[in-house]
């Protein structure tokens, strides 16, 4: 019972500290100047832009990290009374938040994914209407706003709005977007302006092109998400053992229970934590970069 107080105690100081997060103008005032209030920023933007990018209305910055705390006062409570082991309750503390991460992730992933391959389709559409003389761009856009991919119809009803001003259309459908391949489209759109030419040949090069680059981008994502799976198995693999010895009340742990061995659990676990997060660094890829047009 002592071990089950004291990992609630540990929790709830980890959920005061989250809460106290989520209110940067509050830590502003308190922390002024100092290095817990520059971290507390950047923590509060981190978990902002995670947020946004799910593309829920009701996830803010402040509302994923009270499910992070909340996540992981109870991964940590479930951990320590299962096992008996206050070092393993900051395992199920990391493991509870890593799990909420995850959620949020994969819906980002999979919205990042919608996008891409609604940008290729624009750019096939914006091919194929040239190609049959449809008009000009400002009218294959125009067609798009009205049956191009659902993602992108939005954006594409807005520019083709824009009577003047095109560029800064471009420029701020660029920034909602944020996808180096929806950059491309931009970059061809507006370069054919000022430049002329036949442009049904421009985007069948900016088709190939947007395949080429979207095929070698997700091919190194499933790469990266082969090793950071395996990663991430080698590392829980000695977590799970321990709880397998748990749950038959095995006496190898005994020596876990005394003072020494707690610190011994705990370093091994900081150990495991710190080559985990140095493989996902060399494991890290920074994919296609965005455009950035100088007359933009």
């Amino acid at each position: 019972m002592l071990e089950l107080a004291a990992a609630i105690c540990a929790g709830a100081a980890v959920s005061m500290a989250v809460l106290c997060i989520a209110l940067p103008a509050a830590l502003s005032d308190a922390m002024s100047g100092s290095l817990l209030r520059g971290l507390a920023v950047q923590v509060w933007l981190r978990e902002s832009a995670v947020a946004a990018s799910a593309g829920w209305p009701w996830l803010t910055g402040r509302s994923i990290l009270v499910a992070e705390g909340t996540a992981g006062v109870l991964g940590a409570a479930a951990a320590v009374l299962f096992t008996g082991l206050p070092a393993l309750g900051v395992a199920g503390l990391v493991g509870s938040i890593a799990l909420v991460r995850v959620g949020v992730g994969s819906r980002s992933h999979a919205l990042r994914r919608e996008r891409q391959d609604a940008v290729l389709e624009s750019v096939r559409m914006l091919r194929q209407l040239l190609e049959t003389g449809a008009g000009t761009v400002q009218q294959a856009i125009a067609i798009l706003a009205e049956r191009g991919p659902v993602p992108l119809r939005r954006e594409f009803r807005l520019i083709a709005a824009t009577s003047l001003g095109r560029r800064h259309a471009w420029a701020t459908a660029r920034d909602r977007v944020a996808e180096p391949l929806f950059d491309m489209l931009a970059a061809a759109v507006l370069i054919q302006g000022p430049g002329g030419g036949e442009l049904a040949p421009l985007f069948a090069e900016l088709e190939a092109t947007v395949t080429s680059a979207q095929e070698v981008e997700r091919e190194a994502e499933a790469l990266q998400v082969q090793a950071r799976s395996a990663a991430a198995i080698i590392v829980s693999l000695p977590v799970v053992f321990l709880l397998v010895l748990s749950t038959f009340r095995s006496p190898y742990l005994d020596a876990f229970h005394a003072l020494a061995g707690q610190l011994f659990l705990l370093g091994m676990l900081a150990v495991m934590g710190a080559s985990y997060l140095w493989m996902r660094r060399l494991l890290r890829l920074d994919g296609l970069q965005r455009v950035r047009l100088s007359d933009a």
